[in-house]
């Protein structure tokens, strides 16, 4: 029981951050949405792995449906730390659908209470008789290790478009979370992440948004 509170007292003062970053930018026209999302995966034989996720995200200061997805990914460990995988996205919008494949590559390192995760996709999405141009989002993560079951992470990511031509899409992502370990290979997640799209041009879009997911192995 006691380790349990200490567990909110630390999320409690992490996410106090995240109040202070979200009412600093209150003053501008800041969008706030709310991404949520169930997932498990499977290990398979000859490492590879399987997951799939579903995802319902809303926006509008959470008012209004934006969009939800089903994704299924199948990833293949190359050796410790290192992997491969392709993610394959069906979303569905209001007034339209989206299909996306992606190929990435990841790499994990640790340092004992410190763990420091790279990635890097090449994505492209289609709809309808629209195909996309190639899109590459590279992310770099920093997770603490507080104790057996709170781990708390801090990320940024990084998005353009190959072509120059289109280069003014460039997007950034900033993002705080917490990881809760629930035992029997049970995770749930916490996290406020900080979107800011158009970053070549005079008038920026940025959106608030706050998440909750939750993923098991199975």
């Amino acid at each position: 029981m006691f380790k349990l509170i200490n567990i909110f007292k630390n999320i409690r003062k992490y996410f106090l951050v995240v109040f202070v970053i979200a009412f600093h930018h209150s003053y501008a026209k800041v969008d706030t949405e709310s991404w949520s999302s169930i997932g498990f995966g499977k290990k398979l034989s000859h490492s590879f792995k399987l997951d799939l996720e579903q995802s319902l995200r809303l926006k509008d200061d959470i008012s209004s449906f934006k969009q939800t997805f089903t994704e299924g990914a199948i990833s293949y460990n190359i050796f410790n730390g290192m992997k491969v995988f392709i993610p394959i996205r069906y979303a569905v919008f209001k007034n339209k659908t989206k299909k996306r494949i992606s190929f990435g590559i990841s790499y994990k390192y640790n340092l004992k209470r410190i763990t420091f995760r790279y990635r890097s996709k090449l994505q492209k999405t289609y709809q309808s008789d629209k195909i996309f141009d190639p899109l590459i989002r590279n992310k770099l993560t920093t997770e603490s290790k507080i104790n057996k079951k709170l781990k708390l992470y801090f990320s940024q990511e990084i998005s353009h478009f190959i072509y120059h031509r289109q280069f003014d899409y460039d997007e950034n992502r900033f993002s705080l979370g917490a990881r809760i370990n629930l035992g029997k290979k049970r995770e749930t997640k916490i996290f406020y992440t900080k979107k800011i799209e158009g970053l070549s041009k005079k008038k920026q879009d940025k959106t608030n948004v706050f998440g909750l997911s939750y993923s098991f192995d199975w």
